[in-house]
Parts: structure tokens; sequence; C-alpha cells
């Protein structure tokens, strides 16, 4: 006598539809992390520096992730090097906090250099903190690979994450531009 299949259920393979008939596939991708999760806002000709652009992706927690902007100057240049001491006393990659309120780590202010860049063509640019808070990483990435900045700005590329204070939160976002309001903003410029 045969052993029963286990895994007969009597169900006949003709009535059961494909998976690729059965769930809608379509052809829009799904958001990336950064579309779910982060509301992108810019500040532009911070320090009124023309061209000193940056992308601000706002997290629910209110932490802030800076990136440079499409409209940045640095954008199409090569960089050589990243320094990351800003003055004779403060080094951006020695940044030490602790514990839930970031105690210890370095504040920052709207237009504060949080990193030299220094490009092929001889130039230095500074790269400017587009808001004010406490500074709660710098990307050391960006001292091994320099050109990410450019390359992936908005992924592995971000510069620096700041927490705002709480109280200020509100007029420090509402001060930034949308998206759309940037792109009108730089369609003028040009």
């Amino acid at each position: 006598m045969d052993k029963p299949n286990v895994y007969d259920f009597g169900i006949d393979d003709d009535s059961v539809p494909s998976i690729e008939k059965s769930v809608e596939i379509s052809e829009d991708a799904p958001p990336t992390v950064v579309q779910r999760y982060f509301e992108s806002r810019y500040a532009t000709n911070v320090n009124d520096k023309p061209n000193q652009d940056y992308s601000v992706l706002i997290h629910s927690n209110n932490l802030c992730i800076l990136s440079l902007a499409s409209s940045h100057v640095l954008m199409g240049k090569t960089i050589e090097k990243i320094d990351f001491q800003v003055s004779e006393n403060t080094h951006r990659l020695s940044n030490i906090m602790t514990g839930k309120g970031k105690r210890g780590a370095q504040i920052v202010q709207a237009g504060s250099t949080l990193c030299k860049v220094h490009c092929s063509d001889g130039e230095e640019h500074k790269i400017l903190s587009a808001i004010p808070g406490k500074l709660v990483e710098m990307n050391s990435k960006l001292a091994e690979t320099p050109n990410i900045m450019l390359n992936k700005p908005d992924d592995i590329g971000f510069i620096a994450i700041v927490l705002p204070q709480k109280q200020r939160f509100e007029k420090i976002r509402d001060g930034l531009l949308t998206k759309e309001q940037y792109t009108q903003e730089i369609l003028q410029s040009n």
C-alpha cells in the first residue's frame, strides 16, 4: 500500500491562480526610507552667501539630517579633503555627548562652520549649519571618502545630524523652504 502524500491537500493546481495573477503589480517603486520617514526642507543662501544651499531632512522625532542641496556651490567640484578642525579648540569629530538630553554635545548656530572642504581646484569652502541646535553626529565617513558628500548627499553623504531645541523647533522648521518653494527659488535665481 502506498503512503499518502502529506502535501496533497486535494487542491487542483489549475484552480489556484499563480502569484503574479493574484497580486496587483504596480510600476511605481515603493517609497524610500527618506520619503517615508522624513520631511524635506531647504535652507538657501545660509549666512547670506550665494549658493550656500542645504537640504534638511526632518524626522518625526525632530532630529535633522543636514546635507548639500543640489544647488550648493560645491556641486560639480572634486573634493580633495575635509577638515573637521574648525577652530583652535573645536574639532567636530571629537563631539562627545551622553544621555537622552545629549549632554556635552557641541552647540551650533545657523551659520556655524561644521567643516572646511578643500577642492582639487585649490578653493576652500566652509560647510555651514543650516539650523541651530545640538550637534548629535558628524558624518565620519566624509574623512575617508569626501566625495560622497557630493555623490550621495541624502544618503551616506550627509554632513551632520542636529537636534534643534524643542521650544524653537516649529519656528526653525517654518523658516525652512518646502521642496516646492526651493524649486521655485532656484528657477527664479537662474
